[in-house]
């Protein structure tokens, strides 16, 4: 467990009006007590207002916590995605509250809610606003956001591909994808009764319609079976032909990329859960293969057979 792990875990054993001694915590969290004790002085410092006394242990101030309040689960999703992103954003003592709030309200959401927060932040990726320098790109991004989570179908117009007019598709969106320096909105096309990828800087315009469509569950959460475990690193081969092309979403944490000899990409992912990160490698297709973990390994292996049960080949954005 690293310290932006361990100070949230900090934080979730501490009440305002009980001291907890450093070697419950310990035990709580697996480690040392002079682990507990280096993270407690790290936390101050780094501003996190605790209270300890010799002999007693450490509490939070009785201040620290708001009032309860009730959360719709549409407002818990929100905030199950919003605190993710600021934990990849920032640093010290706001990342390790950023990381205790995703985890007390995941803690409290239901299964399916929960499932369904971890996929929408592999297939949701958060940018900050004016991304691309085009309003016009930015506002479509949010539209697609939206059409994301609510899971309804878009009515998509697109400059036509001679560049004389524009065509028309209806897509039910999966995720957004980048590839090198281009986003794609991916999802199943009506017209091609097929998965598609559309280039947002293609689109003219985006109407989200009143149709609703559940996700595939190879591309969310909703697979059969026991949910796996959660899993810290994944390691993930990718193929020459798209090397150059790989942009990890802003979502995942990327410990490493490495160019092999043959020209390909290995890549060392750190993810908070291996669902988040499913819906960008299914985005690839044959093109990447899961090295770690086995776990991952054997979800996607049955996400592909699922994906060739509903269609007559296994679709990949880049045919």
């Amino acid at each position: 467990m690293t310290p932006s792990e361990r100070w949230p875990a900090i934080l979730l054993q501490l009440e305002p009006d009980a001291w907890t001694r450093a070697a419950d915590l310990a035990r709580a969290l697996g480690v040392s007590e002079r682990t507990v004790y280096r993270d407690v002085q790290a936390m101050v410092e780094a501003g996190v207002p605790l209270q300890g006394v010799p002999g007693k242990g450490y509490r939070l101030p009785d201040d620290y916590l708001l009032a309860p309040i009730r959360l719709t689960r549409d407002e818990a999703v929100m905030l199950v995605l919003g605190s993710a992103y600021a934990a990849r954003n920032f640093s010290g003592r706001y990342q390790a509250a950023a990381r205790a709030a995703q985890h007390k309200i995941e803690d409290v959401l239901p299964p399916d809610d929960r499932e369904r927060a971890l996929s929408l932040r592999g297939s949701v990726p958060l940018v900050p606003p004016s991304v691309f320098g085009d309003s016009t790109t930015d506002g479509l991004l949010r539209q697609a956001r939206h059409a994301l989570v609510e899971e309804r179908t878009l009515m998509a117009s697109l400059a036509h591909s001679s560049g004389n007019g524009t065509i028309t598709r209806q897509i039910d969106p999966y995720g957004l994808v980048r590839q090198g320096g281009a986003w794609h909105l991916v999802g199943y096309g009506h017209d091609r009764d097929r998965v598609v990828h559309l280039r947002l800087q293609r689109i003219r315009e985006l109407e989200m319609t009143n149709a609703a469509f559940k996700r595939p569950a190879s591309y969310g959460a909703r697979s059969q079976g026991p949910a796996a475990p959660p899993q810290r690193r994944v390691r993930a081969v990718f193929a020459e032909p798209v090397a150059a092309d790989v942009q990890v979403p802003p979502s995942i944490e990327v410990e490493a990329r490495e160019s092999l000899s043959d020209d390909r990409l290995l890549v060392t992912l750190n993810v908070d859960h291996m669902l988040e990160v499913m819906p960008w490698l299914l985005s690839w297709g044959r093109h990447a293969r899961v090295l770690e973990p086995r776990a991952l390994q054997e979800r996607l292996a049955a996400e592909a057979h699922a994906v060739a049960d509903q269609y007559e080949s296994v679709p990949t954005l880049l045919d």
